[in-house]
């Protein structure tokens, strides 16, 4: 049943239940951007656990880790939201913020880890500003949990099971698609339309020097265009910044080929042409399974006189290995395992650029069948899967979190509205039964 408001208490009511849809949404959405790159927030996981000197963890328990804490923020988020097991959804929202608000404090202390990774890649908090923002969601989940009996529910029990089935449905779908294909919804450095000449230049502060002078006790400042004459006195100068300038996106893009030491990314930049470049992050850990697709687009490409390339932060004998086993015949060069991360979340991983640009990504998985391409413009037929690219919107996401919820909504109050109007009826039987009894005895 839906809990009814404490008329003797409508502002605490209304403070209640503003403190509660807050913080749904904050879990929702931090669960949210998170579950779109399930990868990235265990790689984040691992930061965290290295930083306090952790380091035994497999990266299969690191990624289990990931999936769950995604889920269970995403689906508390949905449940509170929606008002349903209220107890049990307020008690684990209060022991959420109860457990990272220290954790947060320890890290905005010591600094161990740069970024808390809250949001994912899609916007970055300092780690004070992340223990502020805990320490006030805390106080809100404390207020809700103290004052839960003045919910306003959404939705009635005999429907609360669609909202929980709803919930764990989406967000699994959600991080399937992204550990299977790609981030369904790319934040990083590295994503489609991204100008990667552009992205890796640092943008200069626009300043200009202030010189101070003194004349018969008056101190005035000058720059370069007003410069005084030499009546003036000299005392000093400083900068004035006017502009402030904005650090490249994309730190250490270097591809270097070991046998040479030759650096390959001003070549890769410079090409006006398309490339490709094949992301093969650990070849001890990649997955083989699509070498013979990648060899035949690696064939195609030299047809048509396409650079293709492929980065690793594998060394030696492990590329020695790797072309061993997949009869690799492509220049493979060496590349920061960092940013081979963030360019693509998928070992192998294939980005396609054009003139500078980013301008399609694959999964391994997920690249094009080479039969079904044009022979004449090889590259240009590319094409991406309509599945993907559906799913890479988010609009789609967002049209199919909240169309189900109405729909939940919908039935919830057609089914409420029916046993309202079974209980009218059954009352005004009774009535009537009643009306007759006192008839007969009359």
């Amino acid at each position: 049943m839906a809990l009814q408001t404490n008329k003797k208490e409508p502002f605490q009511a209304v403070i209640t239940n503003i403190s509660r849809i807050v913080l749904a949404l904050v879990l929702i959405v931090s669960g949210f951007l998170k579950a779109v790159d399930p990868m990235g927030l265990c790689y984040k996981i691992g930061e965290y656990l290295a930083a306090f000197g952790v380091d035994s963890i497999s990266p299969g328990w690191l990624s289990f880790a990931a999936l769950v804490l995604c889920a269970a923020e995403f689906v508390t988020g949905v449940l509170l939201l929606m008002g349903v097991y209220r107890r049990l959804v307020v008690a684990l929202t209060f022991l959420f913020f109860l457990f990272f608000t220290p954790l947060t404090l320890v890290l905005a202390l010591w600094n161990p880890v740069r970024d808390c990774g809250c949001f994912g890649d899609a916007f970055h908090l300092s780690n004070w500003a992340t223990f502020a923002k805990n320490v006030l969601l805390l106080m809100l989940a404390t207020l809700v949990a103290v004052k839960q009996r003045l919910f306003v529910g959404r939705i009635s029990d005999n429907c609360r099971w669609m909202v929980s089935l709803f919930a764990f449905s989406y967000v699994a779908l959600l991080e399937g698609v992204a550990l299977m294909h790609l981030p369904v919804i790319d934040f990083r450095p590295f994503a489609i339309g991204t100008n990667l000449r552009e992205a890796v230049v640092d943008i200069p502060s626009e300043k200009r020097v202030l010189y101070k002078f003194e004349k018969d006790g008056i101190v005035k400042e000058f720059d370069d265009d007003t410069y005084p004459d030499s009546t003036w006195n000299y005392l000093g100068s400083r900068e004035e910044i006017l502009k402030e300038g904005v650090p490249a996106k994309i730190l250490d893009f270097s591809f270097i080929d070991d046998s040479t030491g030759d650096e390959y990314a001003d070549i890769i930049l410079a090409d006006t042409g398309y490339v490709c470049l094949l992301v093969v992050e650990c070849t001890e850990l990649a997955d083989e399974s699509r070498v013979d697709k990648i060899n035949d687009l690696y064939d195609l490409c030299c047809e048509h006189d396409v650079a293709f390339y492929a980065a690793t932060s594998s060394e030696g004998d492990d590329v020695l290995r790797w072309r061993k086993r997949t009869g690799a015949e492509y220049p493979i060069l060496w590349a920061d395992p960092i940013m081979l991360k963030t360019m693509v979340r998928a070992n192998p991983g294939l980005l396609l650029i054009k003139d500078g640009t980013v301008v399609e990504k694959w999964n391994a998985l997920d690249i094009p069948d080479i039969e079904k391409i044009s022979k004449e413009t090889p590259i240009h037929s590319l094409k991406t899967e309509w599945f993907i690219e559906i799913t890479r919107s988010w609009r789609f996401w967002v049209l199919f979190f909240v169309a189900p919820l109405l729909l939940i909504v919908a039935v919830d109050g057609a089914v409420r509205g029916k046993e309202h109007l079974s209980k009218k009826r059954k009352e005004k039987r009774a009535k009537e039964s009643a009306s007759k009894d006192d008839k007969s005895k009359k």
